[in-house]
């Protein structure tokens, strides 16, 4: 397993806040994205046997997290860890042990902090002020704090990752890659999609007598010259996209969208 030595870059982070120093705030920032990352990467070198080098390298923290939930659906959940001795199988003596507590960060918070964070560590363009006002300044040390403080219960985990769960394989169609999935993940969403930064095709799944099957999750267009259906991957579907009939070579381009829908019970606790 890899050295990630989250614990230095909270220290460090720590540190530079506990100065006057204004200038010090950015490198309390760059400390803090580096303990994210340590976070992140710590977990998902649970699963370093299932993933190929190659693909960890190019992983950003926000991808790797969501990765990281399609393989381990907990991943970004806080829970405490029980275990106890069976008088039988499925049967539980009650004589419960604690193997510690898994505190995490919510994709929604990392994806929101961590460029929270990064924003800091540039120059803003068109900017014509030398530096912050005293107010912007005590805005970002804020924020850092809060960040920090956030970010101080998942350094002390007791639990890094948990890898219970029966995981599946497959292989993406359309770049080659073998991707891992957690099987609740799919009979939960019915969904997974390579884990390959260059290419996140998605899929839809469905299980039968066989097993899993894996289908790229397309939607249909008919040629508006000689009306052919042509099939398109719904990741690439978006106002602008610009396709080609892969019969006649007639280009297209998709200038909205139609959504459909149907009645449904309304459950009293949503309505």
């Amino acid at each position: 397993m890899a050295n990630y030595d989250k614990w230095s870059c909270l220290e460090r982070a720590r540190d530079l806040l506990s100065t006057t120093v204004d200038d010090s705030l950015r490198y309390a920032c760059l400390e803090l994205r580096f303990c994210i990352e340590a976070i992140v990467y710590e977990k998902l070198d649970t699963y370093s046997r299932y993933v190929p080098e190659i693909i960890f390298e190019k992983w950003q923290p926000s991808h790797a997290m969501k990765m990281l939930l399609q393989f381990e659906p907990d991943a970004d959940e806080d829970f405490t860890l029980y275990v106890s001795p069976e008088s039988e199988p499925g049967v539980s003596t009650g004589n419960w042990a604690c193997l510690g507590q898994h505190n995490a960060l919510k994709l929604s918070w990392l994806n929101k902090n961590y460029n929270k964070l990064g924003s800091y560590l540039h120059v803003k363009m068109g900017n014509n002020k030398a530096r912050e006002t005293t107010e912007e300044l005590a805005a970002i040390r804020k924020d850092i704090e809060r960040i920090l403080s956030e970010v101080k219960p998942a350094v002390n985990s007791d639990i890094i990752a948990t890898t219970l769960a029966s995981r599946i394989q497959f292989k993406c169609q359309t770049c080659e890659q073998i991707s891992l999935v957690n099987v609740d993940v799919l009979r939960k969403t019915g969904r997974a999609t390579c884990i390959s930064p260059q290419c996140g095709a998605e899929y839809t799944a469905s299980e039968d007598a066989t097993g899993w099957q894996f289908k790229l999750a397309m939607t249909s267009f008919k040629c508006l010259k000689c009306e052919k259906i042509n099939f398109l991957e719904i990741r690439h579907v978006d106002i602008g996209t610009k396709f080609r009939c892969n019969r006649c070579g007639e280009a297209h381009r998709i200038v909205g969208g139609q959504w459909n829908y149907e009645r449904a019970t309304v459950d009293s606790k949503t309505s």
